[in-house]
């Protein structure tokens, strides 16, 4: 009964809200800012930043300056990219590094380095010291590392205690940690010792030493790693945090379960804006000139490709003017060729960011692409090259793409697992071996198997 109420409670506050924003959003210009501020104060911080970011940079200002340090610092932790760096010009350097204070510090840095260089340099000389040593630290560490995204906010106990100890010390320090799943002993130096539940911490004999408690296989990350690789290897465990060491193991903080959120979604978007020549910084609502900025550049060099495919079919211009039934098969051929090959690709990519793929698959992957290819070749070629004969009751045309069919599927399955694997061998990513690369190449061959056939057979058409 009481999960009911709470699934109740839980749907009649989603309704409030979103009936609140849809009153609130064609009256907010003509609205007192201090009453949309008021009202927007009803809502939790992600809804008033979901709403604010709706709104022209002119009006969100004048609401924003309404918040005090603490909802400002709320805002921060929910606005998108834009919204912050606006949220960041308008205030002064002094308000700003009390600002950075109040919210997570790993936003603190990212925040921080976004920032020009001399304004940098005024924000740390402004902040405390723990603070700034921790933004200067984690600033110096690899862009996608555990260590930019891990939280020093961590429960560490010294093995040597014995059990009283430890909850003595966890009375007097009484931890507001968000994320108490476990907690880790060190010993004197600070060096990864074990972990250790609540659980079994409050059941055991009050004399026993936490050495002889804790559990001794720790599964822990380096700060250097990659932090797609540390995400990967939380989930595989299923685990709720894994702990971050350095060099020589001494920790340095955990990465839980939403920062990995966090770190997925920002993979998973980088894969997909890598698909189509996109940067991680994109944004549908960019402006016009962040927008030719970030998608011109691709978007030329895809141009290029075409001029060269273009250049491509012009070779067979001849075959073109005496068998011009052959242009109707071209995007056929090389669409579904890219088609079948954006599948494999899709699979492997996936395979190899969820490590279901090693060295040892790769002759399997390879074999059961050619299976695949060979097969469902024949099949699009046997359908296709029936369509081709029906229009023109040649044989002749009709096994010619019959080949031409079966050959660029065979090979787009081949490129669509070979080149993936082949980017991860060279420390690429691997989303940059779809769509565009692998369209571009299915093309090719296509054109080459049914225009090349055709001048060569072109006295059977």
């Amino acid at each position: 009964m009481s999960s009911q109420a709470s699934a109740s409670n839980t749907m009649e506050e989603v309704e409030r809200r979103e009936r609140l924003i849809d009153e609130l959003l064609p009256v907010v210009d003509s609205e007192p800012s201090d009453e949309v501020y008021r009202r927007l104060c009803e809502l939790h911080p992600a809804d008033q930043a979901d709403f604010l970011e709706e709104l022209e940079p002119e009006k969100r200002a004048e609401i924003v300056r309404l918040y005090d340090q603490e909802g400002l610092a709320d805002l921060l932790e929910f606005f998108n990219e834009a919204a912050r760096n606006e949220l960041i010009d308008i205030i002064d350097p002094e308000s700003l590094t009390d600002l950075l204070v109040l919210i997570d510090d790993e936003l603190a840095a990212d925040l921080v380095e976004e920032m020009p260089e001399d304004r940098v340099h005024e924000i740390l000389s402004l902040m405390d010291m723990p603070t700034s040593a921790f933004v200067t630290d984690v600033l110096a560490m690899p862009e996608d590392s555990v260590g930019r995204w891990m939280s020093r906010d961590i429960l560490a106990l010294q093995n040597s205690w014995n059990v009283e100890e430890a909850l003595a010390y966890l009375r007097r320090l009484a931890p507001d940690t968000e994320h108490p799943f476990y907690m880790y002993t060190v010993d004197a130096g600070g060096v990864l010792q074990g972990v250790i539940d609540l659980r079994r911490l409050i059941t055991a004999d009050a004399t026993r030493l936490l050495s002889e408690i804790e559990v001794r296989e720790v599964i822990s990350v380096d700060a250097s790693m990659d932090q797609e690789a540390a995400a990967e290897r939380l989930r595989h465990y299923d685990l709720l945090a894994l702990p971050v060491v350095d060099g020589n193991g001494v920790l340095l903080g955990v990465l839980t379960a939403d920062d990995v959120l966090d770190v997925q979604v920002e993979e998973a978007t980088e894969d997909i804006y890598l698909q189509v020549g996109l940067d991680a910084e994109s944004e549908a609502l960019s402006t016009v000139g962040q927008t030719l900025k970030r998608r011109v550049p691709w978007l030329l060099v895809n141009l290029t490709i075409g001029f060269f495919s273009a250049f491509l079919v012009s070779q067979f211009e001849g075959t073109l003017a005496q068998v011009a039934l052959l242009a109707a098969f071209m995007p056929i051929i090389a669409g579904h060729g890219g088609n079948t090959g954006c599948q494999t690709t899709t699979l492997v990519v996936r395979g190899l960011a969820l490590g279901e793929i090693y060295k040892r698959d790769v002759n399997q992957l390879v074999g059961k692409e050619m299976g695949f290819g060979m097969i469902y070749g024949l099949l699009a070629g046997i359908l296709t090259g029936g369509l081709a004969f029906i229009l023109t009751h040649n044989a002749w045309m009709a096994g010619i793409v019959l080949v031409a069919m079966m050959l660029n599927i065979l090979c787009a399955g081949l490129a669509g697992s070979l080149i993936p694997l082949g980017l991860k061998a060279l420390k690429i990513d691997p989303a940059l071996a779809s769509t565009v690369w692998l369209t571009t190449f299915t093309d090719w061959i296509g054109f080459i198997l049914l225009l090349g056939m055709g001048t060569f057979f072109i006295d059977k058409l």
